[in-house]
């Protein structure tokens, strides 16, 4: 694995080490707190960071089992890389994918952090496991971007992940988010 590719790796168990640390010190109430109608609460934030990360693992590895067949992602995928991550640090409320969506009122805390650790560990198995000249492919395809190369898909994961830390701390900023008992 390339030293860029194990930095934002890093980042983004830096981030991923962030949320749970945080999620740890809050109440049940803290985490289930809804701060509005069609709004997510903490545990629904955290499982759509999730999902989408699994999603996404789903379909670099479709795409892998088939990597022949896959072009070297260009310097079109690198433009429309950065318009996504300019997009996500504007505070705009953007909605959820379908595939990404959360229909649970309330996951599962514990089991999130188990299946989060688990997606993370097969993502840096998978790029263990792959040389970089298959690293550099259109093996990722965003929902509005299109398609990515790996790097570019663990930079959207960060860059997705910080957009929702913001939310995470509207949440925990809101006038009637419950003081922990």
């Amino acid at each position: 694995m390339n030293q860029k590719t194990q930095k934002v790796l890093d980042r983004l168990e830096k981030q991923r080490g962030e949320i749970i640390n945080m999620y740890n010190e809050l109440s049940d109430n803290q985490l289930r707190f809804n701060p509005g109608p069609e709004m997510w609460n903490l545990l629904q934030v955290m499982r759509h960071l999730i999902t989408a990360e699994k999603q996404s693992l789903i379909y670099i590895q479709r795409k892998l089992g088939r990597k022949d067949e896959v072009p070297k992602a260009g310097f079109d995928s690198t433009i429309r890389h950065i318009i996504l991550k300019i997009a996500l640090f504007l505070p705009i409320k953007f909605k959820a994918p379908k595939i990404a969506e959360v229909s649970e009122e309330y996951p599962d805390f514990e089991s999130m952090k188990m299946e989060w650790d688990s997606i993370r560990n097969e993502i840096k198995s998978l790029i263990k496991n792959s040389d970089d000249n298959t690293l550099a492919k259109a093996l990722y395809r965003h929902p509005r971007a299109g398609m990515l190369n790996i790097k570019q898909a663990l930079e959207f994961i960060g860059t997705h992940t910080a957009h929702h830390q913001k939310q995470i701390e509207r949440i925990k900023k809101h006038s009637a988010f419950p003081v922990n008992q």
